[in-house]
């Protein structure tokens, strides 16, 4: 199975990204930007053997007309002449403490030899072609891949057992639906998580999923993605 992600373009001129981005219409209530999250995270590919950078990238949003009335965000690195984009098929909902954030945690670039370095800007659409835009700037400095553990799991009776690296315990697993759609983030510290909670919270999950482990590291401004992992019920 593919790991789901964000399809990635990469854009030959400035003409083609000034097209992209002509909007027409215009509205009464364009929607806002108000804080946005990132981190690059180091990916390990179990299926395809590889190790490369990722982006999480999440931005607080408001909208007069609602949430559903978002369409599209847009990362753009002009100078790479790189860009991305999410649409509300393909990023992630989540709401703290009534803060609406949308946004992913699989932007890939399309070379190992690339980083993530440099200044980006963020677009954000609704549906009537009003905008937002914010200006970000990453920094993130090369890591030697050799010298990382990346986390791993055992699945046994019943139970996702979690392996302790790096003198971490604290884990999040991203869950995904056999229909390749993200379905919870689920916090542990434990070490372990039984498959029977995440089964109860979303019953359309028993005859299957997968799933990825994220592992925040201690003193450092990255973390580690290790997966997909895969569920079968028998």
């Amino acid at each position: 199975m593919e790991k789901p992600s964000v399809k990635f373009f990469k854009v030959f001129s400035a003409f083609i990204i000034l097209t992209v981005f002509s909007i027409a219409a215009c509205s009464d209530n364009p929607p806002e930007i108000y804080q946005t999250f990132w981190q690059v995270n180091i990916f390990n590919n179990r299926e395809n053997k590889t190790i490369q950078p990722q982006l999480s990238l999440f931005i607080q949003v408001h909208d007069p007309d609602g949430l559903e009335d978002l369409a599209e965000i847009y990362l753009i690195n002009d100078k790479k002449e790189l860009f991305w984009r999410l649409d509300s098929e393909s990023w992630i909902e989540v709401t703290e403490e009534d803060e609406s954030w949308i946004g992913s945690n699989t932007l890939s670039l399309p070379h190992p030899s690339m980083d993530f370095t440099g200044e980006y800007r963020l677009l954000l659409l609704d549906a009537g072609g009003a905008s937002a835009e914010k200006v970000i700037v990453i920094n993130h400095n090369p890591i030697s891949f050799s010298e990382l553990h990346f986390p791993e799991a055992e699945l046994s009776g019943g139970v996702i057992n979690l392996t302790k690296v790096n003198g971490s315990t604290e884990y999040i697993l991203w869950i995904y639906g056999n229909d390749e759609r993200f379905r919870a983030a689920f916090n542990t510290s434990e070490g372990s998580i039984a498959i029977d909670g995440i089964v109860k919270a979303h019953t359309d999950l028993a005859n299957g999923f997968y799933f990825f482990i994220y592992q925040k590291q201690k003193e450092a401004d990255f973390g580690l993605i290790s997966g997909p992992f895969f569920y079968t019920p028998g």
